[in-house]
């Protein structure tokens, strides 16, 4: 799950760099607004404009274009109903971290942190929104980065509601939490920009050895001799830099290792040299 702060940023990251989450539904919904309240566009042109994209970057349009026409026809109708959200992040306050402190159990505190977070981040969406947490439970596990069994992760739910630090709803069916221990008017200790890892932003606020990866920028755990400069998706990452070269045969233009000073012919031209070279290198050994 996504939480984004900055959603006319994101999209427009997403234009340039034709960038589509693993949820496709997710990366059209937010474009539909974007299109709608940034750019002006109504209904159709959104529709037109979400189709294109689908096509172009996402290979699950073409195996279910009826499923995703209908998809895009409801999201491009419904692209005005939410305004878009673009703040830079959430203040969390001292008593609010006395308060989770209190708990004494660094699981509870961080899921409490994270609760915390969200609700605040949900207020800025909706100014009637009084705190409440809607989010699927595996959801904020996650972002909580809570380990051990479901179970588990439900008892430490349960010591949040014991000890009254969040409340729930009169109906049973509806799994929405309400924070009860926001306090604005506390001053401002931690300001929390970045909600892919809300859990080890506790940690790392806490003293623990925490960095953020060098070019993502992602909250990831350090080792031990505090080395470590990048994630696992960016260190595996390597890029491919090429440069453009002009074929001394033919004058075309081609795509060569940018550290490589020898390459001069494309590949044609290299195999047709080869042939030619080996031709005449034949023919003066016969001469020999």
């Amino acid at each position: 799950m996504q939480i984004i702060l900055n959603e006319i940023e994101y999209a427009e990251q997403c234009l340039k760099l034709n960038n589509i989450d693993q949820n496709p539904y997710f990366t059209i919904s937010l474009l539909a607004k974007y299109y709608y309240h940034h750019m002006g566009y109504r209904k159709k042109r959104i529709a037109e404009l979400l189709t294109e994209f689908m096509k172009t970057r996402s290979t699950v349009y073409s195996a279910s274009k009826s499923y995703w026409d209908e998809k895009i026809e409801k999201i491009a109708s419904n692209a005005g109903k939410y305004p878009l959200v673009e703040i830079d992040g959430v203040w969390i306050t001292r008593a609010e971290l006395d308060k989770i402190a209190e708990l004494k159990n660094k699981m509870v505190e961080r899921l409490a942190f994270t609760l915390l977070c969200l609700a605040k981040f949900l207020n800025t969406k909706n100014a009637n929104n009084n705190n409440w947490v809607s989010l699927p439970l595996k959801d904020i596990f996650a972002l909580a980065r809570t380990s051990g069994s479901m179970i588990d992760k439900l008892m430490r739910m349960s010591v949040l509601y014991e000890n009254e630090y969040i409340e729930m709803p009169l109906r049973n069916d509806n799994l929405s939490f309400r924070v009860t221990y926001i306090d604005e008017d506390s001053d401002k200790v931690l300001f929390v920009s970045d909600f892919r890892e809300l859990g080890y932003e506790y940690l790392k606020y806490c003293g623990e050895n925490f960095i953020r990866c060098r070019e993502c920028g992602l909250l990831i755990r350090n080792n031990k001799a505090r080395t470590k400069r990048y994630c696992k998706s960016c260190a595996a990452y390597e890029p491919i830099v090429t440069k453009k070269v002009a074929c001394v045969d033919c004058g075309e233009l081609f795509d060569v290792d940018s550290k490589s000073t020898r390459k001069c012919r494309c590949d044609d031209c290299q195999k047709k040299y080869r042939r030619e070279y080996q031709r005449q290198l034949m023919e003066k050994r016969r001469k020999e």
